[in-house]
């Protein structure tokens, strides 16, 4: 199969990541705008940090562009360039928020919401709060410096005026934490905005990874056409020796409206499961059981009329009639012809099978059976529920088709698809 599931995730990673990029290089240029204009005030000791450190978070945003010129890393669909590329995408986006939040007290919008933006809009929900805690602590710390700066300057002042000072400021520094609550509040009530668009982004991921699924479902389930064809056109020909061995083979044809693929289908059930019906069938000829075997026997006769098998209709429709009579011992005393007609007309069978080089049934670990039209079927329908994105439809659908050995190569294929939808459904 020509089909690499990890390249196309790691192509989207790396879409995100230019993204993320072009968002940062915004967010640098917008606040190199704020500092600029920054420089038309006076700079006092409460404004010096924001010309020191914004200086500093907007180099370190351009820093991943930066390695990104020189590396080459958004040329790459390499694992570990594409890791080193998201990594220092996202390290540098939260020191800068970090430094944004200490440095615009009074821009704090500016600091967190691009940073905000390229974690719920590219990444996970992790990013997204881990991005969130570290602009909250930026303007904590912020506060706290512009207190203890505030500490300084009036330390300096002389006393006249220190005591004028301390009246009129020490009631305003015990109240000083109201005057964050305010900021605080109103950064945390965006929280769930951004919590949101995270969700949406990892539902439309969800759905963009179920497509490429529903895209290997595909895949595989077109590969069973390598199979060879279960239905031969030389079949109506060969049923010749169907006939020649007592098979009523015209009869049953007309009852199927002459559907050969039909007759072919429905033998190689029958002949799948004979033997384990066979058993059971057996295990029930037991007084208290002799009602259960008549309703067996009749399952028997029906599926035997409708393959045209004539003595074994008629000899199960007998041992149909006797047990619902509760007559035990004639239904014991013809056992053997029963299932001696049952075999004789699976060898027949068989011999039609391998003439025509049809495959047999995949079999489970308990015995169960399916043809691979059947199956082929079933997998189909995990395609369609993955085209719908019910992915938990699709993957009870596989791993009830993973019971049956079919071939190794489509195995391995559907357990990598059931894995896939495994990691997409916990995410």
């Amino acid at each position: 199969m020509n089909y690499d599931f990890n390249r196309i995730l790691l192509e989207n990673r790396q879409i995100t990541n230019k993204s993320a990029l072009l968002w940062m290089e915004i967010m640098a240029g917008f606040t190199g705008l704020i500092w600029i204009f920054g420089l038309l005030h006076t700079i006092s000791a409460t404004t010096w940090i924001f010309y020191c450190l914004t200086p500093i978070a907007i180099l370190i945003l351009l820093l991943p562009a930066f390695l990104n010129k020189i590396l080459k890393w958004s040329n790459s669909i390499n694992a570990d360039h594409i890791r080193l590329f998201t990594i220092s995408i996202l390290s540098c986006s939260l020191i800068s928020v970090f430094l944004l939040s200490v440095a615009l007290s009074h821009y704090v919008t500016v600091a967190w919401l691009f940073p905000m933006l390229i974690a719920s809009q590219y990444y996970s929900r992790k990013i997204t709060s881990y991005t969130f805690a570290t602009g909250l602590l930026g303007m904590i710390i912020s506060h706290f410096i512009a207190l203890f700066i505030g500490a300084w300057d009036y330390n300096m002042m002389g006393e006249p005026a220190l005591q004028t000072i301390r009246n009129i400021s020490l009631p305003i520094a015990g109240y000083s934490i109201f005057y964050m609550l305010p900021k605080i509040a109103l950064y945390c009530a965006a929280f769930p905005l951004f919590l949101a668009i995270t969700k949406r982004t990892c539902l439309l991921l969800k759905k963009q990874k179920l497509a490429i699924m529903a895209y290997q479902a595909k895949q595989t389930f077109d590969e069973m056409q390598e199979f060879p064809d279960t239905f031969i056109t030389d079949c109506k020909i060969k049923m010749r020796y169907l006939a020649k061995n007592g098979v009523d083979i015209d009869t049953a044809l007309a009852n199927m409206n002459g559907n050969i693929d039909k007759y072919n289908d429905f033998m190689l059930t029958f002949v799948g499961e004979s033997h384990r019906k066979e058993d059971e069938l057996f295990n029930l000829m037991e007084p208290d059981t002799l009602l259960q075997y008549g309703a067996k026997a009749h399952a028997l006769r029906v599926k035997a009329n409708a393959l045209g098998l004539r003595n074994l209709t008629d000899t199960a429709f007998f041992h149909e009639m006797e047990a619902y009579a509760g007559k035990l011992d004639i239904v014991r005393a013809n056992w053997e012809k029963l299932s001696f007609e049952w075999d004789e007309a699976c060898d027949i069978f068989t011999d039609y099978i391998q003439s025509l080089g049809l495959k047999n049934h995949a079999s489970d670990s308990n015995g169960n059976q399916i043809t691979f039209q059947k199956w082929g079927e079933q997998l189909q329908e995990a395609f369609q529920a993955l085209e719908a994105y019910d992915a938990t439809r699709a993957r009870n659908i596989l791993n009830e088709l993973l019971q049956y050995q079919i071939d190794a190569d489509i195995m391995k294929n559907l357990r990598s698809i059931v894995a896939n939808i495994d990691e997409i459904l916990k995410a």
